[in-house]
């Protein structure tokens, strides 16, 4: 089979139907057939992406529209169609107005016809993809180069920024949830509130100590100060309902959150590892804890989460380096901090070009003793 075809899938009652799409169109497009909704989705699932989906409307148990309506939350990417005798017409047009569907086409249709509209169909499919990836790319380029600056300006909020997203993909690929960039930006923006905070009150917050009730308020806003930050910034209003829910504890709800929560809970989690591993509690100890939590996180996270520290094996035996030796991929086993007691990145740190660009920028205006001799890293 030539898997460059592109994937259209047909779905229809009648098997008769069914053969002759296949025999028509199987030349030219890699062709799925099915002959109810429940199959259709069954197909998607397995053999998706797939980029078109046509539909015939008039079937038992499971109608076309509401069929799918069930792919849009499979795949919101697929472009779908629908066949429909004419009787129907006035029954689909207000689905048809909200987008939901790309183009409504009477029955019978010819195989040109559909050809056609097929044609026209995955040219919707690659506009769109093609959009969608310059956007994220663009995005996520963006908020990338500014976030690298502010590791740089704040490293302690930063640098747990850093940790707290690699760690939060691992989870989110090990239960298999399809984060794809929210994730990483609502990791990236999360910790914004921060740095409002003066220099001993963000020490205080980064190691966990007890703060002042009027503190602990301040805190407990920085989602919704962020939320409110970034709410004129396009596309970003799953993430600032992300960023909003982080800490508010799990609760499953089949709502039109329910992505939203799932992700947070996730980033939650790899906030309070990163915590509590911060502090040089052993792994048990951590996990002993966060066992403790477990009703506050999505089922099967923390098993994710122990299964992501014990197969990541990416790091060798700590050993010590000068601090102009470092280079990027290497994780900090100690504070990295100057004879005048600034800090330049904290303990934990994955060392990247942003850190780099700080201490070459240190390192040449204040010159090589105001840096420790050496500083251990995981390699």
């Amino acid at each position: 089979m030539d898997t460059t075809k592109p994937k259209v899938l047909f779905v229809d009652d009648e098997v008769s139907i069914l053969k002759g799409f296949k025999l028509n169109l199987g030349r030219k497009y890699e062709v799925f057939t099915a002959d109810s909704g429940s199959e259709g989705l069954r197909i998607l699932e397995e053999e998706g992406p797939i980029q078109v989906i046509v539909s015939d409307f008039a079937m038992p148990r499971m109608n076309g529209a509401d069929f799918l309506e069930k792919v849009r939350e499979q795949d919101k990417e697929v472009v779908t169609m629908l066949l429909t005798g004419q009787a129907d017409f006035d029954d689909l047009c207000e689905v048809v107005r909200r987008g939901e569907i790309f183009r409504l086409l009477g029955k019978p249709c010819s195989p040109e016809l559909l050809d056609k509209n097929i044609e026209q169909a995955l040219r919707q499919y690659q506009l769109l993809s093609a959009e969608k990836e310059l956007l994220e790319k663009t995005l996520n380029g963006a908020i990338a180069a500014i976030t690298s600056l502010l590791s740089a300006a704040n490293p302690m909020f930063f640098g747990r920024a850093q940790r707290v997203k690699v760690l939060a993909k691992d989870i989110a690929s090990e239960i298999q949830v399809a984060h794809e960039w929210r994730l990483e930006v609502a990791c990236d923006f999360c910790y914004l509130g921060y740095l409002t905070l003066p220099d001993d009150a963000q020490r205080k917050v980064y190691d966990g100590a007890d703060l002042s009730p009027e503190m602990q308020d301040v805190v407990s806003g920085f989602p919704e100060f962020v939320s409110t930050l970034i709410k004129d910034i396009p596309r970003l209003g799953k993430i600032r309902k992300i960023i909003e829910l982080i800490g508010s504890g799990y609760a499953e709800r089949n709502d039109e959150y329910s992505e939203e929560r799932i992700i947070a809970s996730i980033i939650h989690l790899a906030q309070v590892y990163d915590l509590w591993e911060s502090k040089g509690l052993a792994k048990g100890e951590v996990f002993e804890k966060i066992r403790s939590m477990e009703s506050s996180f999505v089922p099967g996270s923390i098993d994710a989460l122990a299964n992501t520290r014990e197969l990541g094996g990416r790091f060798s035996e700590p050993s010590h380096v000068s601090p102009n030796e470092l280079k990027p991929g290497m994780r900090l086993l100690e504070e990295l901090v100057l004879s005048d007691g600034k800090l330049l990145a904290p303990m934990g740190a994955i060392v990247n070009s942003s850190y780099l660009q700080s201490i070459q920028s240190h390192w040449a205006a204040l010159g090589e003793t105001f840096f420790p001799n050496q500083i251990e890293v995981l390699t």
